[in-house]
């Protein structure tokens, strides 16, 4: 399907019209909208009250009705593109399409909503306002439009790392529904940096969004001084929101964000920093050391051919290649994370030991280079938090069915129960399994791994009063902050993830134990620093937002003035 590349501002410098590209998408019948099995475009205008006619991408009959595929944007001029109702309802769908079908090839399995139903709504012209976002509640994402200072039409619809970045939060909320919770700053952040880096890696993982945008487009070759990590670093590459950005923030040029130019420093680990305490500026942080890690894999393979003069083609087939590793990286990760109270940190770990399953020669020292990004930002190797299990017995697995395991969350309920000592669950407090998940994984490679993903949660909830109570019997030194009234009600979490190899055997452990009080004041304390009482004056129920807003306030401006989306 023919998409723009990144938006309408971005052009082929050797044509002058907006950079596209045609870009694989999963095959299935399609209905008017268009309509698939996962996405469902409804092109209605709330600003204008207005119902655009539903797009048929498929009007041939053969080989079945709905498999008929035309691509009729194909060589049409940009102002059809940038009119055209059906352009923008093609443009949504393929760029959501590709970014699930991303996801599903690297976490070796169907990916579901965070709500019961198998089709996510897409809406490209949704109202007039300079936002975009996902509502799990009307299973949903919206896309707004806007004039912008010189009477320009931008539209949201029609940018690659906004539409890519939306539907990462789709899928992230699906896969890790705990993660929007109030918890501690890096998992404030996290839904917002995760997403600018699946937009940015989906983005350079198109050949032309690389071609067009790299040294001089009319040179077959570049040279070795246009590919130092200071000159791509530079590119407009790791732009996102361009478009977008130079309306909103006209005197400020440059995009909405560009996360790579970020110093690397060790300030954003200081709790009493404001500055980095911030949800948008934490998610800035992730942005930055992933795409620094990008930068070094990328050079470090054109390290090999660098000479007087470097051939274009295969400097831009080593950053898609790149590009396409790393995000699959980072999508696998999401599995190892624990499922409730993460940090940086534990999503490193998460990445280094999911990524050694499936790739465990690294050839091209991917892993090394994450390290070293996350490194230069503070978070050094020897700190990582190990996840695999040291067994000092063997799990019990009387009268366990390890087929049953791999769908039914009572026998994988049963599986903590009868090792509670092995996985240091702590029996006091209410345990769910959330999720039983089968994946088949497939490595960079070539190599397969059959694995099974559990995730479990417990929670508790007691007035601060009794927080401290506890604290005082168990752990003395920890009180929850002074400024929280006795009786205000606290709703505390924990939990972990259990993956089980293809027998049945236990791999990893990667927990948030809830009794850890020093983590859980800690939250407390953040949560109390922000202001994230909820409407009936709790702490960690909620952040306080209006049913199904919770995204909306994500893409709204925060401590830093310069923010918005």
């Amino acid at each position: 399907m023919t998409i723009l590349a990144r938006d309408p501002s971005v052009l082929d410098p050797a044509t002058g019209h907006m950079l596209r590209a045609v870009v694989d998408v999963p095959a299935s019948r399609l209905d008017l909208g268009p309509r698939g099995p996962r996405f469902y475009v409804i092109d209605f205008d709330a600003s204008e009250e207005s119902l655009h006619d539903p797009l048929d991408l498929a009007p041939n009959p053969e080989p079945a009705p709905g498999w008929g595929y035309h691509d009729a944007f194909a060589g049409r001029p940009d102002a059809d593109l940038l009119t055209n109702p059906g352009f923008r309802a093609q443009n949504v769908y393929a760029i959501a399409a590709r970014t699930l079908a991303t996801f599903e090839a690297a976490l070796g399995r169907p990916v579901p909503w965070a709500f019961p139903n198998s089709q996510l709504n897409l809406v490209p012209a949704a109202f007039a306002e300079a936002n975009a976002y996902y509502s799990r509640e009307d299973q949903a994402l919206y896309f707004g439009y806007f004039k912008a200072p010189r009477n320009e039409l931008v539209r949201t619809s029609l940018a690659h790392d906004i539409v890519a970045h939306e539907t990462t939060h789709a899928i992230l909320d699906g896969l890790r529904r705990r993660f929007d919770v109030p918890g501690m700053p890096d998992q404030a952040g996290f839904h917002e940096g995760f997403a600018d880096v699946v937009a940015l890696l989906s983005i350079l993982a198109v050949p032309e969004s690389i071609g067009a945008l790299v040294g001089r487009p009319s040179d077959g070759s570049l040279s070795s001084d246009e590919l130092t990590i200071e000159a791509l670093r530079g590119s407009v590459l790791f732009t996102i929101g361009r478009q977008f950005g130079d309306a909103v923030h006209e005197t400020r040029g440059g995009g909405l964000r560009r996360s790579i130019e970020i110093t690397p420093t060790n300030e954003w680990l200081r709790p009493h920093n404001r500055e980095w305490q911030e949800p948008h500026r934490r998610g800035e942080i992730f942005a930055a050391m992933v795409m620094q890690a990008f930068l070094g894999v990328w050079t470090a393979r054109l390290a090999p051919i660098l000479g007087p003069a470097v051939d274009r083609g295969r400097v831009v087939e080593e950053g898609a290649r790149a590009a396409r590793h790393l995000l699959e990286m980072c999508i696998r990760a999401i599995d190892y994370c624990p499922p409730i109270d993460f940090d940086y940190a534990d999503f490193l770990a998460a990445l280094l030991a999911s990524d050694k399953e499936v790739s465990p020669d690294d050839p091209h020292q991917y892993r090394q280079a994450v390290i070293d990004a996350f490194g230069a930002f503070g978070l050094r190797a020897s700190a990582l938090k190990s996840v695999r299990i040291k067994l000092k017995e063997w799990p019990s697995y009387r009268s366990f069915s390890y087929a049953a395991l791999r769908s039914d969350p009572d026998e994988a309920f049963r599986f903590v129960w009868e090792n509670v000592g092995l996985l240091s669950v702590d029996q006091r407090f209410y345990l769910n399994i959330e999720n039983v998940r089968p994946s088949v994984r497939v490595g960079p490679r070539g190599f397969v791994v059959a694995e099974t993903v559990v995730d479990y949660v417990q929670e508790l909830i007691l007035s601060a009063a009794e927080f401290n109570a506890i604290c005082a019997s168990e752990a003395p030194a920890i009180k929850a902050p002074s400024s929280i009234p006795s009786g205000t009600q606290l709703k505390l979490w924990g939990g972990g993830t259990i993956i089980f190899d293809e027998f049945g055997a236990l791999k990893y452990q990667h927990a948030k134990p809830l009794a850890d009080w020093r983590r859980q004041a800690a939250r407390l304390a953040y949560l109390v620093d922000r202001g994230w009482w909820d409407t009936k004056g709790r702490i960690g129920f909620s952040y306080g937002d209006s049913l199904g807003e919770r995204f909306v306030a994500l893409h709204a401006s925060g401590d830093n003035p310069d923010e918005t989306w």
